[in-house]
């Protein structure tokens, strides 16, 4: 449960179309020649993106990641030929996205490449177990800042399509009134303020802290380096009653405005929390979430200047089939192309972060 509410109280910077997963294929003419996806698999060209060749082996890599992302269990074998056609177009599209961020000149600065490695590193419990990843995965740190740069110039790139993106006041009153009465109503639960940590000594210190009188974001912030998640004191999150369960059933019988013992999280993580008290539900009222009401309508809009911006690489991307026995029909594949390469809202937000690149060898 702690690990859904740091899903919804991080702030996490994605690309929202599913094309910008074309990290995952960086380096594609890489895989040439390799084993394949099965044994004895004959390794050969199926298709040439600006006339580079893309292996066999490099295709099945792709298909097995976007099919690990959808859920590989509700995956058809008739499904497969769609996914190959999803990922050649990924490629296409990062070959283009290059070209995109080379004639536009943007950079990624070092000091957005280190503080991007360092909270790599950061979400991890250990340094230890980071380091221990990177080598599992054969990443050098080299490797790892590399694609961490490319990835910031594909957000810079992102980011810059949404500079004319306008959202008029009478939208956001109009959206509101649509949808306050299930988007914006907010549940009976209790309202509190929690901090998880990734070291049982930095949470001790906290809570002796705070129990002393030290000011919440006064005192995480003294810890941040440790505080896997944490809610300003101003904006505390409403537990719902189903959310109080499990780990976070002792906050319901806290004393008002007390911080509680460290307690057990999600491991490896320990959480302290304070209950501000209990909330009736409510329909939350225009001025406390117009702001968060014009940010959707701004991301919606956005999504579909993105979405614009990506069918047009795509039509200019200058692709060859040279299998077109493992790929679907052109009637087959025009709808589910669309469908799996759809924009989507929300990535799934792992404990652990990893590079786009780190499968790649």
């Amino acid at each position: 449960m702690l690990r859904t509410l740091r899903n919804h109280t991080k702030v996490i910077m994605i690309i929202v179309i599913l094309f910008f997963v074309a990290s995952c294929f960086a380096g594609y003419g890489l895989y040439v020649r390799g084993g394949g996806e099965g044994e004895g698999m004959r390794d050969y060209p199926v298709a040439e993106i600006d006339g580079r060749e893309v292996m066999r082996s490099a295709l099945e890599q792709g298909a097995a990641r976007l099919s690990e992302q959808y859920g590989a269990a509700n995956i058809t074998s008739a499904d497969i030929p769609l996914i190959r056609k999803a990922v050649i177009d990924n490629m296409a599209v990062d070959a283009e996205l290059e070209k995109e961020i080379k004639t536009r000149k943007i950079e990624a600065p070092s000091a957005e490449i280190d503080e991007a490695y360092k909270r790599m590193m950061d979400s991890y419990p250990t340094r230890e177990e980071f380091f221990a990843y990177m080598q599992r995965s054969g990443i050098t740190e080299k490797q790892m800042k590399d694609d961490i740069a490319r990835q910031i110039r594909m957000q810079k790139l992102m980011e810059s399509l949404g500079e004319n993106v306008k959202v008029e006041d009478n939208e956001v009153t109009a959206f509101y009134d649509a949808t306050k009465d299930f988007l914006y109503k907010q549940p009976a639960g209790i309202k509190a303020n929690i901090a998880t940590f990734r070291k049982q000594e930095s949470a001790d210190a906290a809570q002796k802290a705070i129990a002393a009188g030290g000011k919440w974001d006064e005192v995480i912030e003294k810890y941040r380096a440790d505080v896997e998640m944490a809610t300003p004191y101003d904006h505390p999150v409403i537990l719902t009653d189903q959310m109080l369960q499990n780990e976070l059933a002792v906050v319901k019988d806290l004393p008002l405005n007390k911080i509680s013992p460290v307690e057990k999280a999600n491991d490896p993580f320990v959480f302290i929390a304070i209950n501000r008290g209990r909330e009736a539900e409510r329909v939350l009222p225009f001025n406390e979430v117009s702001g968060d009401v014009r940010a959707t309508i701004r991301n919606q809009k956005l999504q579909a200047e993105q979405q614009k911006f990506f069918e047009e690489l795509r039509a200019r991307a200058d692709v060859k089939i040279l299998d077109p026995e493992i790929f679907p029909s052109e009637k087959a594949a025009a709808p589910a192309s669309a469908d799996v390469t759809a924009p989507a809202a929300e990535t799934k937000s792992a404990g652990k972060a990893e590079p786009a690149s780190g499968d790649a060898k």
